[in-house]
């Protein structure tokens, strides 16, 4: 018994050998299943600066000393968790198999060099403190294949050369710099907000209530016959709810004209975010601060939150100006008749 199930087994493997020199990889060599990026695996948090570039563009991440940077947006916050997803995905990363060096065939792998016309690789480069090299490599697209029960792997190539390989784990690296940055500018929730100011002088309105409970607005500054559209006054009271930039400058290197629109929206516990707002080559830029207009007596809970929640909205917002998404710019700086309807309109 015990002869016959090695004669099995050896037949079983001699079997394996044949199906698999039949599979499109056969030819190329199996290696260990070693980290790809030793260094990285052995200290990822030596990481200081990465670099990044597709045939979108290059750009490169550095950590300072308040946390990861771009110097292509003036040293402008990163998302660090987007930083920690990219490094833990290069150093998870492990050999599997050898795949083609034949540089006609790296487009069906996406792992052709950067330069070639509607190519899909991208270029990353990790650096520590010291310049040493943590990860460099090509990364193209995950494999259809599935192995040890786990999710399909990744193809790269080094760089500089023709060697191609397949790696555990799947790196998906984003090439364009924005989704990489500390998006949020500011996030009021339409429950907090109390009232809404749009504009300066004639046109001007605020539309507010008196309690959270409150479910509709009122106006200040309708004209006779005519009355807040309920709609449109949820929309502004939503326009802060959750703002996230599309592009961001330094203010020193882009000014909003004098004439730019003015909106302001006020909590109940007293917090008040001001927006100056402008249209420059059909973008729509916005600067934002915040100030405690409530009560300077009140220690509330809600009260010392605000004043917290000033701190931290001007300490992340004050240098900036930033493009907002078009519908927190069109709420933000609608029209008085664009917030009204006629008193026998059912609306509001």
């Amino acid at each position: 018994v015990f002869l016959g199930w090695l004669v099995l087994t050896a037949v079983t493997v001699v079997l394996t050998i044949v199906v698999g020199l039949g599979r499109e990889t056969s030819s190329f060599d199996l290696i260990e299943r070693e980290p790809v990026f030793a260094q990285l695996r052995d200290a990822p948090e030596s990481a200081t600066k990465i670099e990044i570039e597709s045939r979108f563009g290059a750009f490169t991440m550095n950590q300072g000393g308040d946390g990861w940077v771009t110097p292509e947006r003036d040293d402008y916050p990163i998302d660090e968790g987007d930083i920690r997803r990219l490094i833990v995905g290069l150093s998870d990363m492990r050999y599997v198999e050898r795949k083609t060096s034949n540089p006609e065939r790296f487009y069906r792998l996406e792992v052709q060099d950067i330069e070639t016309e509607l190519s899909d690789s991208v270029y990353v480069k990790v650096q520590n403190a010291q310049g040493g090299v943590l990860a460099e490599t090509i990364v193209g697209r995950p494999s259809a294949r599935f192995f040890e029960g786990r999710a399909s792997g990744t193809y790269i190539r080094e760089a500089g050369t023709n060697n191609v390989w397949l790696v555990t784990g799947v790196t998906n690296v984003q090439t364009r710099l924005i989704p990489w940055l500390k998006r949020n500018i500011v996030g009021i929730p339409a429950n907090r907000v109390a009232s809404i100011s749009v504009g300066t002088g004639e046109g001007a309105y605020t539309i507010s209530r008196n309690a959270p409970e409150d479910e509709g607005f009122s106006i200040t500054g309708a004209p006779e016959g005519r009355k807040l559209d309920g709609d449109k006054a949820t929309s502004v009271s939503r326009a802060l709810a959750s703002v996230e930039l599309e592009d961001v400058r330094p203010r020193t290197e882009l000014a909003l004209p004098d004439d730019a629109s003015v909106a302001s929206v006020t909590t109940f516990d007293g917090l008040t975010v001001n927006v100056r707002l402008a249209e420059l080559d059909r973008k729509k830029w916005a600067i934002f601060d915040a100030a405690y207009t409530g009560d300077p007596a009140d220690q509330s809970e809600g009260a010392v939150a605000a004043r917290a929640s000033v701190e931290e909205i001007n300490a992340r917002v004050g240098k900036w100006v930033y493009w907002l998404p078009s519908a927190t710019f069109t709420n933000l700086t609608r029209p008085i008749d664009d917030v009204l309807v006629a008193k026998d309109d059912d609306s509001s």
